[in-house]
């Protein structure tokens, strides 16, 4: 198969299963080509894993590291998932990879149809463990795609670190409607014996600590005050404010709002915790592990993150783009935007899937008074209907306008706004990427190296 061939390949593949199992992915792992024990460091979480892996990404290059990164969802091109030493990878590889795989998938479905062949999001865990694997990485980061437990990603046996960022009602409708169902499916990924990292708090936590003491798992835990605890067997055995981390972020870290500092955090003791591994550290011994990184590559490897369409400004365009789709991610979009822009008023560009709380999210995000211009995403996943948006905006007190399509709801923004106004594009990543989109961004990298204006 050629690129394109592959696209539509993958594209055919069913989303999910009915029963989720790991079983499959573990046979199917285990009968071709033997794709290594690569080393690797496993994040799962509601919101801002993404993140969490690009800035560990980005600090392991910079310490001289060889690093597989695997993220997802993509934006613009599938290559976007799969990146070594910084590069997504190839047209060329991701065919071949991907020419191999179908024969290999479609054969091992035949050999056991109980089974049958891989999923789509199997399939891509599949290219990434194969890709990173031949290109001989130091180290890989993988992201979660869904949950945890049942994750293909979730297949690797003894990862140096796990992180959880966080937990928050999303994807209720697969992973429960409670928080604490939800955290039990993204504490799936502890493994036993092998450091937890996370900012979880409340009801959440306790499901982390609960899970990671009968795994035998230490768990760091960072506040919202920046501290970091160590806990063992679910009992509190030391506690350390780490201000000094946060202001090493502050001074350094590309990537704008405070939530991405909490993100940050969790990637530098990851790191520590990794590079000590299996000996487990004191949140002291975390502090001064860091501390004594080489502060030139750590400070170069904050200042080189990039993370597309997660609060990224366009300069050329002059507005913002940020996935925020359910409501803990508009939450922390809310609380960027008013340290930010204190004394301005958001312009937002949304649409939002019809599997998201938009009301909550809606409640999160936007205050009396403001515009909302709305329209529905093109493409195969249903959204909530620009009417129903409006009339819950209506409830809010905040002005919504319907539009035909993201391009012209950001056509008339960027015509309409008012001198104390800035847009922000959000709700989906489908309106990030359709944004992308009509600025003529041929790839994300285009994000950066070319803001052009239509």
């Amino acid at each position: 198969m050629n690129y394109l061939e592959s696209i539509n390949y993958l594209e055919s593949l069913a989303p999910t299963l009915t029963r989720p199992t790991l079983e499959r992915m573990r046979l199917f792992m285990s009968k071709i080509e033997p794709y290594g024990d690569v080393p690797c460091i496993h994040v799962g979480g509601t919101n801002g894993k993404g993140s969490t892996v690009a800035i560990i990404d980005s600090l392991l290059r910079a310490m001289g590291r060889k690093v597989g990164r695997f993220t997802g969802p993509h934006l613009l091109r599938w290559n976007e998932r799969f990146h070594v030493d910084g590069l997504p990878i190839s047209d060329e590889d991701f065919a071949l990879h991907s020419t191999s795989l179908k024969e290999l998938s479609e054969k091992f479905g035949e050999g056991y149809p109980d089974y049958g062949a891989l999923t789509w999001f199997e399939f891509l865990t599949a290219i990434a463990f194969w890709h990173f694997y031949g290109c001989r990485v130091d180290m890989a980061v993988l992201e979660v795609g869904l949950g945890g437990r049942f994750d293909a990603t979730n297949i690797v046996t003894s990862p140096l670190v796990t992180v959880i960022t966080n937990v928050s009602l999303d994807h209720t409708h697969l992973l429960g409607d409670t928080v604490e169902k939800i955290a039990f499916e993204k504490a799936g990924i502890i493994k036993e014996g092998i450091p937890v990292v996370t900012a979880c708090d409340g009801a959440a936590l306790e499901e982390v600590l609960r899970t990671a003491k009968e795994k035998n798992a230490p768990v760091y835990v960072v506040d919202s005050k920046s501290n970091i605890t160590l806990f063992e067997n679910g009992e509190k055995k030391a506690s350390n404010a780490a201000t000094a981390l946060l202001q090493l972020l502050v001074d350094n870290l590309s990537l704008l709002g405070n939530h991405q500092l909490s993100n940050g955090m969790l990637a530098l003791i990851a790191i520590a915790v990794a590079f000590n591994a299996p000996r487990v550290l004191s949140p002291a011994e975390v502090i001064s592990t860091i501390a004594n990184f080489d502060p030139e590559e750590v400070g170069k490897g904050l200042k080189k993150v990039k993370w597309p369409g997660r609060l990224q400004y366009l300069e050329e365009s002059d507005l913002f783009l940020d996935g925020a789709h359910n409501p803990g991610g508009a939450e922390a979009l809310r609380a960027s935007l008013e340290i930010l822009y204190p004394d301005k008023r958001p312009l937002f560009v949304m649409s939002c899937f019809e599997s998201k709380d938009v009301k909550k999210l809606l409640k999160c995000l936007v205050r009396k008074g403001e515009r909302v211009f709305v329209a529905q995403a093109q493409g195969k996943r249903s959204s909530h209907s620009t009417e129903s948006i409006v009339a819950y905006l209506e409830e809010l007190g905040a002005n919504g306008k319907r539009f035909a399509t993201i391009a012209n709801a950001v056509d008339a923004a960027r015509e309409k706004r008012k001198k104390d106004e800035f847009i922000v594009v959000t709700g989906s990543f489908a309106a990030v990427k359709e944004t992308m989109q009509h600025l003529s961004f041929a790839s994300v990298e285009d994000s950066y190296q070319k803001n052009l204006k239509v």
